[in-house]
């Protein structure tokens, strides 16, 4: 089911929210396994035989996060059943995501005569794993207090987020289900969920998915355009990924505030980056904060007792990186291996791996300029170098991010390198123009919306909707509040967002 479609609309948000509230008023735990529950019917409705894959995936890590804290006190028993929790986890993954595409790897290598076999991933596989992999590190390591079934059922399933994120922490979200005010109705919620939910609708159905056709049509045969559709299909692109993902992340965590539930902030305006390390630091906030806490950082502190052992000190943690010795080790492997898992998470192919190792590569330069850099100059801290400093800085980015969102979305690496061989004027130009007018004006519309438009959470200041929103700065904006004339104006965004929904598509993320 998905969030852009009449059913879940018209007829499962309504029960579920009718029947969430009205059992909440005579007993809490009976609207949050009321809640549970929708969301088992949410996940299912797409495929039910998946419904089985979800539920055995969270007994079994329940249950290895018991045998966990039953070890707490035994080191080497501990350490064996984590392994085997996270090893049969990733077994899983591994299966549904990756077995077809390395068999077809092998045979295409002349290696085995075994046929790909067709398998369908299940959905959101990746977020409930990866959620419950870090669950079950940090029971290892005596820092998951929170141990209730009933919350951590609905904590991996609740359906905001159950599909594509945000990725969520126990810490975060368990105790708001343990909340005795947990299922008392608030107007308050509603209306600024609701005002959340149908922003995020808008941007997916009246921006993103305008983009879908001209999008679709230059990946499909890029040796044939020429350099002006081959720039307008990356930019496109790139546009509508951040359209899609921002309305994705805009309307799990409106659909949560409607529950009395907060999710942290997944997605702010990653385009006005100045740099590739304040960009992952606002696109997909969670999956970053994610990797630096269970891969990057015990990546990182491991190299660093290494080379400490072997330099024959105490095993301390060199702190200084102002070396190539020091720095390669200390930020160079550890960001490449980190962005290298992150472009097998998204997914099977050459192409995600060329994604993963090009944004690590721009890490590492970007950290690289941070340490051996020279400092910035009078002319760059007056007024206009500041001003053509962030220009030239938020440019780059963006190009940088346009390349590697390009591997992205190639449905090989060969069809990215033609994408790119396009742009740089190496295409036949063969094919016929791929972008109407319309299509001009929506692309721009994009345009100036990401770079230069509040998002939604500065328009929301003054209202913690989200966990980790931004501290509000100035007051020159809008600023949303529960009034008439803003109902007024939500109505029609969500009426203008309705009268989109006529030809239903897929999330980007959807399948992951």
């Amino acid at each position: 089911m998905l969030f852009n479609s009449p059913i879940f609309l018209f007829a499962f948000l309504p029960t579920v929210l009718l029947g969430y509230y009205v059992l909440g008023q005579r007993n809490a735990r009976a609207a949050v396994l009321w809640l549970t529950a929708s969301s088992f019917v949410f996940y299912g409705w797409w495929n039910p035989a998946f419904v089985l894959i979800l539920a055995g995936s969270i007994l079994f890590n329940f249950t290895v996060s018991v045998l966990l804290h039953a070890s707490a006190d035994r080191r080497r028993r501990r350490n064996l059943v984590l392994a085997f929790g996270v090893a049969t986890d990733l077994l899983v993954l591994f299966y549904y995501k990756y077995l077809a595409y390395l068999i077809g790897v092998v045979a295409g290598l002349g290696l085995t005569s075994a046929t790909p076999p067709s398998i369908l991933l299940p959905l959101g596989l990746s977020f409930f794993t990866f959620t419950q992999i870090g669950f079950l590190i940090d029971c290892a390591q005596g820092e998951a207090h929170e141990r209730g079934f009933i919350e951590y059922l609905l904590f991996v399933s609740f359906f905001p987020h159950l599909i594509a994120g945000p990725i969520l922490h126990h810490r975060e979200i368990m105790p708001q289900f343990a909340r005795p005010e947990l299922c008392q109705f608030r107007w308050a919620s509603l209306a600024t969920g609701s005002a959340i939910f149908f922003l995020g609708l808008a941007k997916k159905v009246v921006l993103a998915d305008s983009l879908i056709g001209p999008i679709g049509s230059g990946f499909s045969h890029p040796a044939e355009l020429g350099v002006t559709d081959a720039w307008l299909t990356a930019v496109g692109y790139s546009l509508q990924l951040y359209f899609d993902f921002s309305a994705y992340s805009d309307m799990a965590i409106g659909l949560a505030y409607m529950f009395n539930v907060r999710f942290p902030l997944n997605f702010n305006s990653p385009y006005k980056s100045r740099s590739i390390i304040e960009f992952w630091q606002r696109w997909h906030m969670t999956l970053t904060r994610y990797l630096t806490l269970y891969v990057y950082n015990p990546l990182a502190i491991h190299i660093a007792r290494r080379r400490a052992m072997r330099a024959g000190t105490n095993a301390s943690i060199p702190r200084s990186k102002k070396t190539l010795s020091a720095f390669v080790p200390s930020i160079v492997v550890p960001t490449l291996t980190t962005m290298l898992i992150a472009g097998i998470w998204h997914g099977a192919g050459l192409q995600f791996v060329i994604f993963g190792l090009l944004h690590g590569f721009y890490l590492v330069v970007n950290h690289a300029w941070r340490l051996f850099g020279p400092a910035r100059s009078k002319a760059e801290r007056s007024w206009i170098g500041s001003w053509s400093t962030a220009l030239l800085q938020t440019s780059l980015t963006y190009m940088a991010v346009i390349v590697a969102d390009i591997f992205f979305r190639a449905t090989s690496a060969a069809n990215g390198v033609a994408l790119l061989s396009g742009m740089l004027g190496f295409g036949s130009g063969l094919a016929d123009s791929l972008w109407t007018d319309k299509n001009l004006v929506t692309l721009v519309l994009c345009g100036l919306i990401a770079f230069c438009a509040p998002n939604v959470y500065q328009l929301m200041r003054g209202y913690e909707v989200a966990l980790g929103q931004p501290k509000p700065v100035g007051d020159l904006m809008p600023r949303w509040r529960p009034s008439p004339a803003w109902a007024v104006g939500m109505g029609i965004v969500a009426a203008f967002a309705i009268a989109n929904l006529w030809n239903v598509s897929e999330f980007i993320y959807f399948q992951f």
